[in-house]
């Protein structure tokens, strides 16, 4: 049976992204990855949770948690190794296990997937990609094809780990229903628009591409 529940999806920037999920008369509101490619996040109103895939600084950032925390408190969830970079915040923490668990009434599945290899022997962080509510799946730095069947897909648009062939094939392997392209804050804009084209051309029948620019918002 489709999952119905209405989800808004509001992209930063990188791979920073609100997803706000409704329920009844009450809107949970999960961040994604704030990072220190992403513009400042000082006008954004308070969330209820922040989910971080992995730590490297473009999705793990604690400037940008700070001016979070401005607004009111929150709890982070995420890879175990990622704890230290939290101590000096005053934020609540827990270590996510592959498995679902429960954010704010909306059920998360974590599924964790390695981080794509930046050069043979570099070490690298752990990552998750996250189900949210049964409708959005972010993959982290990963292009790992999840299973079950995916229907908003958030894909890497570009990074220093994969080729822009590689993000197709991925899209092409998921085929949800509507791609959102993120991690593209590496991009000029000439490569960004010239990819964004790719990524629509090449996408699978059934999926749609919607782009969004930073402080965009998309209800599904």
């Amino acid at each position: 049976m489709p999952n119905d529940t209405p989800v808004a999806i509001t992209y930063f920037g990188h791979s920073c992204l609100l997803v706000e999920v409704e329920d009844g008369d009450r809107v949970a509101r999960l961040l994604l990855d704030p990072g220190n490619l992403t513009p400042s996040l000082d006008d954004v109103d308070p969330v209820d949770a922040v989910l971080i895939t992995h730590g490297h600084p473009d999705h793990l950032d604690s400037g940008q948690l700070r001016r979070l925390r401005a607004k009111g408190a929150f709890s982070v969830f995420g890879p175990a190794d990622i704890e230290d970079q939290l101590n000096d915040l005053d934020v609540p923490f827990a270590a996510v296990e592959p498995g679902s668990f429960e954010v704010s009434g909306v059920t998360v599945v974590a599924r964790r997937s390695g981080h794509e290899t930046l050069y043979p022997g570099f070490p690298l962080p752990e990552n998750f990609g996250y189900e949210i509510a049964g409708r959005v799946f972010t993959p982290g730095d990963s292009l790992v094809v999840p299973t079950p069947q995916v229907e908003i897909l958030l894909a890497p648009l570009a990074g220093p780990w994969m080729k822009l062939s590689q993000g197709i094939d991925f899209v092409r392997a998921v085929a949800p229903t509507t791609v959102v392209p993120i991690h593209d804050a590496g991009l000029a804009p000439a490569h960004r628009g010239l990819h964004r084209a790719l990524f629509t051309e090449f996408a699978p029948e059934g999926t749609k591409l919607r782009t969004l620019d930073p402080f965009e918002s998309l209800a599904i």
